[in-house]
């Protein structure tokens, strides 16, 4: 009979702990490819808006990568150029480097940034504002950019996990109660 109630007690408590364990999940933000005006060939130092991601979150944010390619689907190369997310310089393209010198049939330069944890408190407010400082002659092009935000939102089913092991611990305490 105490085996059989222990069984029970350690079936609830691993019901009640494997619902505790948060789920992570992921959510995906993209901008359309950005290419500069004709106007601002031969403007430079020059400050340009890119665009801004917009999410929802629902949870802490515990990762979170910023990816895109230097050229894009008009032109494969751009100018010497850097990318800021909020303020945080994300990628750098120099007039020496690939991104820079690839020829019009070259596939664009990925890169790719991961925020450390005190760049994910900007990102908190559900919103990443992208943009470019140019920094010689040219056009600036990107493409694919992407934004992937982890958070620790639990799913619904360990909510549910969590109830039938409470549900089940009342039930095995009910059963032991002597009749009166």
């Amino acid at each position: 009979m105490r085996f059989s109630r222990m069984k029970k007690l350690a079936a609830a408590g691993l019901l009640a702990a494997g619902a505790v364990v948060a789920q992570a999940g992921v959510v995906t933000s993209t901008l359309a490819d950005f290419s500069s005006p004709d106007s601002v060939w031969s403007s430079w130092p020059l400050s340009l808006n890119v665009g801004q991601f917009n999410f929802s979150t629902g949870g802490n944010i515990i990762s979170a990568t910023l990816s895109g390619t230097f050229g894009n689907g008009f032109s494969s190369t751009t100018t010497e150029v850097l990318i800021y997310g909020d303020g945080v310089e994300v990628a750098y393209c120099s007039l020496w480097d690939d991104c820079s010198n690839n020829s019009e049939v070259s596939p664009p330069t990925a890169w790719s940034y991961s925020f450390t944890g005190a760049e994910l408190a900007l990102l908190q407010d559900g919103a990443l504002d992208l943009s470019v400082s140019k920094e010689y002659l040219g056009y600036v092009n990107l493409g694919s950019l992407t934004l992937t935000l982890v958070n620790d939102v639990p799913e619904p089913a360990s909510a549910a996990l969590l109830l039938a092991g409470l549900a089940g611990l009342g039930w095995s305490r009910r059963a032991r109660r002597p009749k009166a």
